[in-house]
């Protein structure tokens, strides 16, 4: 349904809102972050998940992790700078791409960071390349899950462990439910969300084990509300914006979107999975 440069196109020019909305050029980050009792503010909720993530995946100055779909950086940035590991990040789009190397540039960690333009369902690493895959909010853009999962298990060693955090949608959403889950997904160039049940039987057969699932709903409603409250001036500026200017179709959806996540959200119609997974 999008097609990877889709998908690169609608980062590219949603950039400025998470530049706006989003703390970007501070935080690197554009998820929803992590909200916990030590969390003061947002710019601490979107670092806290790296450090989450970092602890469940048990990761080591060692490791070599793949960070798929890296953004422009921030995780791999975080990990390289707070635990002292390698990270290769990649995205589908070139500006992310060049962005993120001049972070690390900035945050003098580019010996042990390194990014590329590739689709994380078919890179072309070796085999048994990484001690650790590490996806924040990314792979809900992957039309086929399953190929990804398989490209993960691939690539990582024996004993390899997989990390991620993302949306889940609830089973058996019908009418006007299902229309919202499908609207907010389509305006982030995202095919789909997947079922966590679903999602975990892939795991499954994708040949992984020892699989967890923390369901993280309450650490990221903060992040979510934050989001919906963005909605109300960015609806004001995009519709200025529109006397003046012709926006892009990702551009009026992207302004909607901040209002249906918050709303499906209210309604119970998904919830944000915590997923971890490991190679035998």
């Amino acid at each position: 349904m999008f097609s990877n440069n889709d998908i690169a196109r609608y980062y590219d020019l949603s950039e400025v809102h998470y530049r706006i909305f989003w703390d970007l050029e501070k935080s690197k980050s554009l998820h929803y972050g992590y909200w916990d009792a030590t969390t003061r503010n947002f710019h601490e909720a979107l670092l806290n998940i790296n450090l989450i993530l970092s602890l469940r995946a048990d990761i080591t100055p060692s490791d070599r992790v793949l960070d798929a779909g890296c953004g422009i950086g921030g995780s791999s940035i975080w990990l390289a700078s707070s635990i002292g590991c390698h990270s290769t990040g990649i995205s589908l789009s070139q500006k992310q791409v060049n962005k993120a190397k001049t972070k690390a540039e900035e945050a003098k960690v580019s010996e042990r960071t390194d990014f590329q333009v590739k689709d994380f369902t078919k890179t072309d690493f070796p085999d048994e390349s990484f001690d650790v895959v590490w996806a924040i909010e990314s792979i809900c853009h992957a039309e086929d899950k399953a190929l990804f999962l398989k490209e993960a298990f691939r690539v990582l060693k024996k004993g390899g462990r997989l990390i991620m955090a993302d949306f889940f949608k609830k089973e058996n959403l019908q009418g006007k439910d299902a229309e919202m889950i499908r609207d907010w997904a389509h305006g982030w160039a995202v095919p789909d969300f997947s079922i966590l049940n679903e999602f975990t039987s892939q795991i499954k057969q994708a040949g992984f084990s020892g699989f967890k699932t923390e369901d993280a709903t309450e650490a990221i409603r903060p992040s979510a509300k934050k989001l919906y409250r963005a909605y109300w001036i960015g609806i004001l500026g995009a519709k200025l914006y529109a006397l003046f200017k012709n926006p892009t179709e990702f551009s009026k959806k992207n302004v909607e979107t901040a209002y249906l996540q918050y709303k499906t959200l209210q309604k119970g119609l998904w919830e944000y999975s915590i997923v971890k997974a490991v190679k035998n």
